[in-house]
């Protein structure tokens, strides 16, 4: 790992904790950029403003802008942030970043910074990069279909009790994402924690290239985002880009149990480490056991150890997405017993999994921030395998940007509803028609499944069929808006907390 976290200067101010990474990011490495460095550093020309002038922050967003933040002005498929200077620039910020095209209006303040570049994009890119090379820090990149930011999460929470740790927001994970993120580093940060997703080859090598990380994390290859790829082997080589960006020196976290990932770790010549539940992996889980809705136990076998450990959470998925992070953890040499305890309380990201129990006697598992075809499936089994509930009730919306296989995926999922024993089956939205089929195909009575066009219907259906004693569990792609059926039953019914 990079020097500067084996410095025993930098453990000398350990225990920072993680610091809150929210969408107005504080921009403290380039708190004292000057224009002459952003200049430098995109390669762009000053026309108007002090060399000498300092800038702040980043922005895209007049929306989010804040006083003195620096304003770059994108060009979108729908707006155009050049349309919007004037408007930043009203709103306080010390001066903007355009394009050629862009004409300068007589009312530009001659006191504000303004820089002309061939590209602004590029700029936006080149100015994070010039962020994270100035930055003393290590830094993680984590990929994969399934599991990036619960991943990053449980990351987080086992690094921070040792050191101070910084995770890239929400899913800033593109490459106008990942380049505002890096915007947030701080200076007292030892370890950057950044996802970095994909729609199309080339993406995560430029994110590389960008983010220059010092260690990168593989979670698995799966068939999410088919409609913009031919093949999964196809996604697999673009996940595999951040194997082939690492830093000189860097290392490789992987899952041993996918082929496709392992296929991309055979082929890197560096450091790696593996992590699964099969006896080829480093750091291994054995005797997984589902306890109840808050907990999960396992045997950790990891450098020729064997330890019990607990996790406050439902489902083999989670010690899954623990292992890369107790990788990680002992990559920079936390001892594996304070790992062990870290792992006792962890905290999942919301609307992951989260577990909300009603005084009218039904608990609901709200996994409605996103799914995809394995996803499904992972979750499908552990509703079944979660002891003391009288029903299990499934409620899934549909899976976008599944391409041509979208239908056959959809369908697999019923199956495997059905083959759990899931009690009803719902399905919500355009091919979540196939869920409701392959259930009823593999045996489900058709009086206990349903298909619903939208989320509305869906409520008043739950409401109608909710009974003490359900177990139900909500997940869907983003754009299927299930988390509205949890709003609702929040609103209508008494959520008992604490």
């Amino acid at each position: 790992m990079a020097s500067y976290i084996n410095n025993l200067t930098v453990h000398d101010r350990k225990y920072g904790g993680i610091r809150p990474a929210t969408a107005i990011l504080m921009d403290l490495v380039m708190a004292h950029m000057t224009a002459a460095q952003l200049e430098s550093a995109t390669g762009g020309v000053l026309v108007s403003g002090s060399k000498s002038a300092s800038l702040a922050g980043v922005s895209i967003d007049t929306r989010t802008l804040r006083s003195s933040d620096l304003f770059i002005a994108i060009r979108g498929k729908q707006n155009d942030g050049h349309d919007h200077v004037m408007t930043a620039l009203q709103k306080g910020a010390s001066g903007a970043v355009v394009d050629n095209r862009y004409e300068i209006p007589s009312a530009f303040p001659a006191h504000k910074v303004l820089l002309r570049v061939e590209d602004t994009h590029e700029a936006l890119k080149d100015l994070a990069a010039y962020v994270r090379r100035n930055w003393r820090g290590s830094l993680v990149g984590i990929t994969g279909s399934i599991g990036k930011t619960t991943t990053k999460e449980f990351m987080a929470q086992v690094l921070q009790t040792e050191f101070s740790v910084y995770r890239s927001p929400g899913n800033y994970n593109n490459l106008f994402g990942l380049p505002l993120a890096i915007f947030g580093l701080s200076p007292e940060d030892h370890i950057g924690l950044f996802e970095m997703g994909m729609s199309a080859p080339g993406e995560i090598a430029e994110m590389c290239r960008i983010a220059l990380p010092d260690a990168g994390v593989i979670t698995n290859i799966a068939p999410v985002h088919l409609e913009f790829f031919d093949s999964i082997e196809a996604i697999a080589r673009a996940k595999g880009e951040l194997a082939e960006g690492l830093a000189a020196g860097g290392t490789l976290i992987y899952n041993a149990d996918d082929p496709m990932v392992r296929a991309i770790a055979d082929r890197f010549a560096g450091d790696k480490v593996s992590f699964g539940l099969s006896a080829e992996a480093e750091v291994r889980a054995e005797e997984i056991e589902i306890t109840g809705l808050m907990e999960t136990r396992f045997r950790l076998v990891c450098e020729g150890t064997s330890r019990r450990a607990v996790l406050p959470l439902c489902g083999s998925h989670y010690v899954m997405n623990a292992l890369p992070a107790i990788a990680l953890a002992r990559r920079y040499t936390i001892e594996i017993e304070q790992i062990i305890e870290s792992l006792r309380h962890l905290r999942q990201a919301h609307m992951r999994g989260q577990i909300l129990h009603f005084r009218e006697g039904f608990t609901v598992i709200d996994d409605s921030y996103n799914s995809n075809p394995q996803a499904l499936m992972q979750m499908i089994e552990t509703l079944s395998r979660i002891p003391r509930y009288s029903r299990r009730i499934l409620i899934a919306g549909e899976m976008l940007e599944l391409g041509k296989d979208s239908e056959a995926l959809h369908r697999q999922c019923g199956t495997r509803a059905s083959a759990c024993g899931i009690d009803i089956v719902v399905g919500v939205q355009g091919a979540a028609r196939e869920i409701v089929r392959g259930a009823v195909a593999a045996g489900l009575p058709t009086n206990q499944a349903h298909f619903f066009t939208e989320v509305n219907p869906a409520i008043d259906f739950l409401h109608r069929k909710m009974q003490p004693g359900d177990l139900v569990l909500i997940k869907g792609s983003r754009g299927v808006h299930l988390e509205k059926i949890v709003q609702a039953l929040r609103s209508d019914y008494s959520e008992m907390v604490g």
